[in-house]
């Protein structure tokens, strides 16, 4: 089967506190010069605004700021870095060479491919994977891969032209083995956010895997 009719069948199998408690503790019956004093200071922060209220609250805006997400890749909240791996199904994936407008050198290819539609692009990645199970697999047909942008995902079983070391063309490997190879995807050219998606294909819980693109 060709590179080009093994596209065609992947097309054919699609079908995803701090409760924030105020207490106000209230200094009742201060006796004496230390009393007067600690009262005294208490007015002079509430009138200049200077109190530690404010300070308590800068922090923890800052700490909202600076908080890190979840960073487990089942969010596009939360992606894994750039350089990072992910169990998917059997296998470890990762996706590197990177590239979101490749549609020149993709085109150049195969004067066969087509080019994308008005307002799209072709992007083109490798993915690097290690089959886990105890049996054999092909990673170009175990693993969904695709690229989300500005909310929608493009799966790149949808882009069905030849690209150098095509996916499809990997072949099926047993425990511990390794396998390689590019794939398409038609990406819309004005998105703001593209991420790196990755599904089990037998997988019916709908978990997707996400990686920033570096």
């Amino acid at each position: 089967m060709s590179s080009q009719e093994m596209k065609m069948f992947m097309h054919g199998r699609q079908t995803m506190n701090l409760d924030i408690d105020a207490k106000k503790l209230l200094a009742v019956g201060a006796i004496g010069l230390f009393g007067l004093a600690g009262l005294t200071a208490c007015g002079t922060e509430d009138e200049d605004g200077s109190g530690s209220s404010s300070d308590t609250t800068e922090a923890a805006e800052d700490a909202g700021e600076e908080a890190p997400a979840d960073g487990d890749g089942t969010s596009i909240d939360a992606p894994l870095a750039a350089d990072s791996s992910v169990e998917v199904g059997d296998w470890t994936v990762a996706p590197s060479d990177i590239k979101l407008d490749a549609t020149d050198e993709i085109l150049g290819h195969n004067e066969f491919n087509d080019p994308p539609a008005d307002g799209s692009q072709l992007a083109l990645f490798t993915v690097d994977g290690t089959y886990n199970g105890s049996e054999t697999g092909s990673l170009w047909f175990d693993v969904t891969v695709g690229i989300w942008a500005d909310g929608t995902f493009y799966d790149s079983t949808d882009c069905l032209n030849v690209v150098p070391e095509d996916l499809t063309e990997a072949p099926e490997v047993s425990n511990g083995g390794t396998a390689a190879g590019a794939t398409c995807v038609e990406i819309p050219s004005d998105a703001e956010t593209y991420l790196v998606y990755f599904e089990d294909l037998m997988s019916f819980d709908g978990t997707k895997y996400f990686v920033e693109i570096g």
